[in-house]
C-alpha cells in the first residue's frame, strides 16, 4: 500500500545510513530489555466468537451498491449513562456525494451534518476489531478499516458502531493510496499517531508468501510515551512523559539477530520485515504489542516463535538520513526519490 517511495515501504536496514537513535538505549532500558514481543492477533477469524477474535481485520469494497453502503456518520453518540461521547469531526475526513460518486473531503466539521458519509461494507459483511461485540461502553477501540478498490482510497474509523440504523464514529480518516500526501499535522486518525493502520498490519497472506515488504506498527504504555510526535506521525496523545518515546518513532530488529532456520515461513518473513522496514510507534497500548489481522491461515507456531523476541534484541532508529535530505517534506510520506 502507498507508493514504493513511501517511508513504510523504504528499507532501513543499512545501519551506516540509518544508525541507532541517540535515545535508543534509554528507551529500550525504560521499557525493559526482557519485555517480549506480543503478537496482537489470532487464528480465530469468526467475529461471532468475540472472546477469542483477536486482531484488526481489513474490509475491501469497490464503492458500488454491490459491496458498499455510504451511510451518514455521526461523531456524537449517547453512552449508557446520561453523557454523550464527543468525537473529532474537525480532524476527520468524510465522503461527500458528488455526481454519481463520492469525494474525499477533509475537515468534517465544515461539512453539513446531513452530508457526512463513510464507505462501510454492506451491513452483514462489516468486519471490525472486536467482532460482533457492539457496546461502545465495553467493546474497545472497534476500528473499521476499509480499502476502496477502483478509487484506490483507504478509509479508517475509530470507535465505529452501528446502533440501530445509525453509524457512529469518534474519528474517520482517509488517504489516497496513489499519493504520498500526509493528512494535516496535528490531526488524529484512527490511532493516536495520526498514521494509517492498514498498511502496517501483519497479514497472513503476505507472511505466508515468504516476504513482507512494509513496516509494522507497535504500541507502548502511556508511561513510556511522550505527548509529542515526529515524522511520519501527525498527532500525539496521553501524558507528557519526560524523555518519553515520541509517536512515529521507528523500532527495528537488530542486524545481529539470527532468524532461526526452524521458524515458520510466516515468522521468518515478519522477523525479516522488522529488520528491513521496522515498526512505527503508532498508539498507546501495552508494551511491545504488534498488531495484525485475525486469520485462520496464521500458523500458531508463528505466534509462539515471534513471542520469543525481546526488547533487548531491538533498537530505535534515526531517520535523519531522510529528514535531513533537501528533497524531504514533512507533509509527504516520501522517503526515497
Amino acid at each position: 500500500m502507498f507508493l514504493a517511495s513511501a517511508v513504510f515501504n523504504t528499507r532501513i536496514d543499512d545501519t551506516s545510513r540509518f544508525p541507532a537513535h541517540a535515545n535508543s538505549a534509554a528507551w529500550i532500558n525504560g521499557i525493559g530489555t526482557t519485555v517480549r514481543f506480543h503478537a496482537d492477533w489470532g487464528t480465530n477469524d469468526n467475529p461471532a466468537q468475540a472472546a477469542t477474535y483477536y486482531g484488526i481485520p481489513v474490509n475491501t469494497v469497490d464503492g458500488t451498491a454491490a459491496t458498499t453502503e455510504w451511510p451518514l456518520v455521526s461523531y456524537d453518540f449517547a453512552t449508557s449513562g446520561a453523557s454523550t461521547q464527543r468525537g473529532w469531526p474537525d480532524e476527520s475526513d468524510c465522503a461527500v456525494a458528488a455526481g454519481s460518486g463520492f469525494t474525499l473531503t477533509r475537515n468534517c466539521s465544515a461539512v453539513p451534518v446531513a452530508q457526512r458519509r463513510f464507505p462501510f461494507p454492506l451491513a452483514n459483511n462489516v468486519r471490525n476489531e472486536g467482532g460482533q461485540c457492539n457496546d461502545p461502553n465495553t467493546c474497545g477501540d472497534h476500528h473499521v478499516l476499509v480499502v476502496e478498490q477502483g478509487a484506490c482510497r483507504l478509509w479508517e474509523a475509530y470507535s465505529a458502531y452501528r446502533i440501530g440504523s445509525q453509524w457512529y464514529a469518534m474519528s474517520t480518516a482517509a488517504w489516497d493510496l496513489k499519493s504520498n500526501a500526509l493528512r494535516p499535522a496535528g490531526w488524529t486518525s484512527a490511532d493516536a499517531a495520526g498514521l494509517p493502520m492498514t498498511p502496517l498490519l501483519a497479514k497472513a497472506a503476505e507472511a505466508s508468501s515468504g516476504e513482507v515488504r512494509h513496516a509494522l506498527r507497535v504500541t507502548f504504555t502511556d508511561s513510556m510515551l511522550a505527548n509529542a510526535f515526529e515524522w511520519p506521525a501527525r498527532h500525539a496523545a496521553g501524558s507528557a512523559t519526560p524523555g518519553g518515546i515520541p509517536f512515529g518513532a521507528l523500532l527495528r530488529l537488530k542486524a545481529d539477530f539470527v532468524i532461526p532456520a526452524e521458524w515458520t515461513p510466516q515468522a521468518r518473513a515478519l522477523a525479516t520485515a522488522m529488520k528491513r522496514y521496522g515498526l512505527y510507534v503508532a498508539d498507546i497500548g501495552s508494551n511491545f504489542y504488534v498488531q495484525g489481522e485475525p486469520n485462520a491461515a496464521w500458523d500458531a507456531r508463528t505466534i509462539t516463535q515471534l513471542q520469543s523476541l525481546t526488547m533487548g534484541q531491538m533498537e530505535f532508529v534515526s531517520l535523519a538520513a531522510v529528514t535531513g535530505d533537501a528533497r524531504w517534506s514533512r507533509d509527504s510520506l516520501a522517503a526515497s526519490w
